[in-house]
């Protein structure tokens, strides 16, 4: 009678098997902490976002202001309101005329426009802060999150008006005030992209208070003669 030979079969002993289930376990473990780091990482980029811009416009919004204040603040010591506004007078002492040096102006606001353009491209970088209390709505946490630094340019022409305002102030008294205002496209860098804000700014040039009746027709600050310039708020 023949022999039947059988291969002997090679058992993996106990403690192998625990090990690989083991390994197993870990690596399961360990793709499901990344992938709940890479959900939580895009879901904080996504509710992060937009207060990032903002907080870059706010930034934006308050340096190139500062910028603006300061540089026609600086631009108009020396001057007085005699040296933008002419007025002519009767014999009784009438103002007759009044009417605005639109050359002296027209120099001082394109100087104005060039330094503040120079001064926002030379601007160095500036800090804006995003705090995970912000982004999360857990107080705890408002001290803590990233910095970044974001750059200034300008990004197109500063579109520039003068605007004249008169107010009653007293009994034959009249407030003039001299205003110019400034549109600036602004262009924000950051390490995560760059986008562009509008700036619209108000400042004051000069002032005066009119002593006397202010005559009907008054040439505005382009040089039209007209009445339509003058508005008188009570």
């Amino acid at each position: 009678m023949d022999k039947i030979y059988s291969r002997r079969r090679i058992r993996i002993p106990m403690i192998k098997r625990k090990q690989k289930q083991k390994r197993n376990k870990i690596k399961l473990l360990f793709y499901l902490v990344i992938g709940i780091l890479i959900i939580a990482m895009g879901s904080f980029i996504m509710a992060s976002y937009p207060i990032f811009v903002a907080s870059c416009k706010t930034a934006a919004i308050s340096k190139a202001t500062h910028i603006i204040n300061d540089e026609v603040e600086n631009r108009m010591k020396g001057y007085s309101y005699q040296d933008f506004v002419k007025m002519e007078k009767d014999e009784s002492g009438k103002i007759t005329l009044m009417q605005a040096n639109t050359i002296l102006l027209n120099q001082m606001i394109s100087q104005i426009i060039k330094n503040i353009q120079n001064q926002i491209d030379q601007t160095p970088t500036t800090m804006v802060y995003i705090n995970y209390g912000s982004v999360s709505g857990i107080s705890i946490l408002k001290n803590l999150g990233p910095k970044f630094d974001i750059e200034l340019e300008t990004a197109g022409a500063i579109k520039t008006q003068v605007k004249s305002e008169f107010e009653s102030v007293g009994i034959n008294q009249t407030l003039h005030k001299i205003y110019l205002e400034l549109n600036t496209s602004i262009g924000i860098l950051t390490p995560i992209g760059s986008f562009g804000q509008n700036i619209d700014s108000k400042v004051l040039l000069t002032e005066a208070i009119i002593v006397g009746e202010v005559p009907d027709t008054y040439y505005n600050l382009e040089g039209l003669h007209t009445s339509d310039a003058m508005e008188v708020m009570e």
